[in-house]
Parts: C-alpha cells; sequence; structure tokens
C-alpha cells in the first residue's frame, strides 16, 4: 500500500514538473539588461523566423544555418542602438534601407552563410514575418497538462482511501459446496 502511494505521488510530481518546461523557454539572446531582454523577447515574439518553421523567432531552436541567427543578432543590436519598437517592427516589414549595408546590426547578413538575407533587411521581410494572430498556445497546453495532472493524481488518491470491507467480498463457494466438489474430483481421480 506504502509501494503504491509513493508511485502515485512521485507520478503525479512527474506529470506537474514536465508541464513547467514549456514556460522555460530561452529568449536566445546575448543581452544583459533586464529591460531590453523584455523588449527583444515582446518583439521576437511579434516576428516570425523565415526558416520555415512557422515558429515565431522567440520559439525557433534550429541549428546549425537557419535564418533566426541573422534576425536575433539584428534584433539585439538594434535594441542595444536605442531604436524603438516600432522603427524595429516596420524596418523587419518594409525593409531598413540602405542602413542594412553598412549597419553593424546587420553585420551576421553579410557575411557569405547569411548574404541571401541581405537584400530581405534591406527590402523588408514582408507582411510574413509578423506572427499574427499571436497566441499563448504553449500556455494553454502547459495549464491543461497541470489540470489533468492533478485530476489525475486526485482520482487516484480517492481511489486509494475508499477502503474495501472485508465482509463485502464476494465469496464463489461456501464450505458445503467446496467439500463436495472436493470428493467428487478425487472420486474422478481414482
Amino acid at each position: 500500500m506504502r509501494v503504491l502511494r509513493v508511485t502515485g505521488a512521485f507520478a503525479a510530481a512527474l506529470a506537474i514538473f514536465m508541464a513547467l518546461p514549456l514556460y522555460a523557454q530561452s529568449a536566445h539572446s546575448r543581452l544583459n539588461a533586464p529591460a531590453l531582454l523584455k523588449r527583444f523577447d515582446s518583439l521576437s515574439r511579434q516576428l516570425m523566423c523565415t526558416c520555415g518553421c512557422n515558429m515565431p523567432l522567440r520559439n525557433c531552436n534550429h541549428t546549425g544555418h537557419c535564418n533566426a541567427w541573422p534576425q536575433r543578432d539584428a534584433l539585439d543590436k538594434l535594441l542595444l542602438s536605442g531604436a524603438s519598437d516600432e522603427e524595429i517592427l516596420k524596418g523587419f516589414q518594409h525593409g531598413f534601407g540602405a542602413v542594412a549595408d553598412k549597419g553593424d546590426a546587420f553585420a551576421m547578413a553579410r557575411t557569405p552563410d547569411y548574404g541571401y538575407m541581405q537584400a530581405q533587411f534591406k527590402n523588408g521581410f514582408g507582411s510574413q514575418i509578423m506572427s499574427i494572430p499571436q497566441s499563448n498556445y504553449l500556455g494553454v497546453f502547459a495549464f491543461l497538462g497541470f489540470v489533468l495532472a492533478v485530476g489525475v493524481a486526485a482520482l487516484f488518491i480517492r481511489k486509494k482511501r475508499k477502503k474495501t470491507d472485508g465482509n463485502q467480498t464476494l465469496q464463489l463457494l461456501d464450505d458445503e459446496h467446496r467439500a463436495a466438489l472436493l470428493k467428487k474430483i478425487s472420486a474422478e481421480e481414482s
């Protein structure tokens, strides 16, 4: 009985803690200032990654050669340079113009690995860069997972607390019938 309680408690704790990493998303930024990190987080939720993953820039976790890296690098450097949120969003959507050719914020896009993105920074990514409608699907699923885990744990605890009464057990054979059957079996064997 004690083993079942410990196992049930462990399973419930595991289910609850499995939902927590859904909130622990990395910002993918090198910024240190809390105010800039909040702005980076907000802006990277509004911008889409253009690598084809169909995820907001904040959530794209592709490694290696991914379009998110120059986009995040530019976003970091634009925030450090003091650009406003509106200027950054407008620039990503409609282009940064000649600034993209010389600006330090777009240095990664001028490298041979990401040179194809230079034109997008200069002329704009268009309306597809915006992640509209914004949704909090991760938060919704984390909450639903938590509710489900609590419900399963409550049902498990409720089931274990109900004690069965010894008098309510079903007796298949009474002593008289049992003796008669044993006598019949022993007669057939001999």
